[in-house]
């Protein structure tokens, strides 16, 4: 069932409000319209570099629950051996994640997928090739992206309710290719800024120094540089799960957090 976005988004109601004082001021002061225009476009340039930003869809970025309940979700693999790494830390600690997938891994790891699911864990979609700059392409390549892992997921019997726009970028094209596809937009509201697992000194201190209720914590579960960074990883992320416990911290599935299934799987 497709998502129904007959309102308008902020961005549009913004636009009608700013863009309709500069045509009205232009024949008085035409610099002062000028600046009104700009000011607009530098807003909506803004607004897609912040995550938990809802300025041109509905974004969650954290949860509502009024308790103290937090959600883990890795993004960019699946990967080995990083995954199944992951996947054995979560079951030590009996913590339940979702994991956003790029469809070229998906693609190439269809048994971690599996096990993924195996192990009570969820699937969301992060976009086919992970591009940084997908946001900057077209409606038509947006579109292709988000729909090509799509497909790629439900031939393993895994439809995605959920999207995650690769590095938490979002543009106007988004709302119109998820209420197309009947998907709604996830994103966070943690992160260590890890750049991927490329800094994972300090990883656990950064996420814990600022966790909060209600959060969504962004991990990835992508291989460090090394093996001896990878080992440096698991040992980062296995402090996050026992830090959390000790801030009384509880770790739930994302759809408890949020209150929305993030798939459907077909048995």
């Amino acid at each position: 069932m497709k998502n129904k976005f007959s309102f308008l988004s902020t961005a549009q109601l913004t636009g009608i409000v700013l863009l309709s004082v500069a045509a009205l001021v232009i024949f008085f002061n035409p610099l002062l319209a000028a600046a009104i225009a700009l000011f607009y476009i530098l807003l909506c340039v803004t607004a897609s570099f912040l995550p938990q930003s809802s300025f041109y869809l509905p974004v969650i970025s954290r949860g509502n629950t009024g308790k103290n309940l937090v959600a883990l979700t890795f993004d960019d693999g699946p990967a080995e051996p990083t995954t199944r790494q992951m996947l054995d830390l979560l079951d030590t600690y009996s913590a339940k994640a979702t994991f956003f997938v790029s469809g070229i891994n998906a693609l190439k790891h269809p048994d971690i997928i599996k096990e993924i699911i195996a192990r009570g864990h969820t699937i969301g979609n992060h976009s086919f090739h992970h591009n940084p700059f997908l946001m900057t392409g077209s409606y038509k390549y947006l579109h292709q992206e988000i729909f090509r892992t799509q497909e790629i997921l439900q031939q393993m019997d895994i439809n995605t309710l959920a999207f995650r726009p690769p590095v938490g970028i979002i543009n106007p094209k988004l709302p119109l290719v998820l209420n197309e596809l009947g998907m709604f937009c996830v994103t966070f509201s943690c992160r260590a800024i890890d750049c991927g697992n490329r800094r994972i000194k300090n990883l656990s201190m950064r996420i814990l120094k600022k966790v909060k209720r209600n959060d969504i914590i962004l991990l990835h579960d992508i291989p460090a540089r090394s093996k001896e960074d990878n080992l440096i990883l698991l040992s980062e992320v296995e402090k996050i799960l026992q830090g959390l416990g000790e801030k009384d911290l509880k770790i739930v599935p994302l759809a408890g957090l949020i209150g929305r299934s993030i798939m459907i799987v077909k048995r």
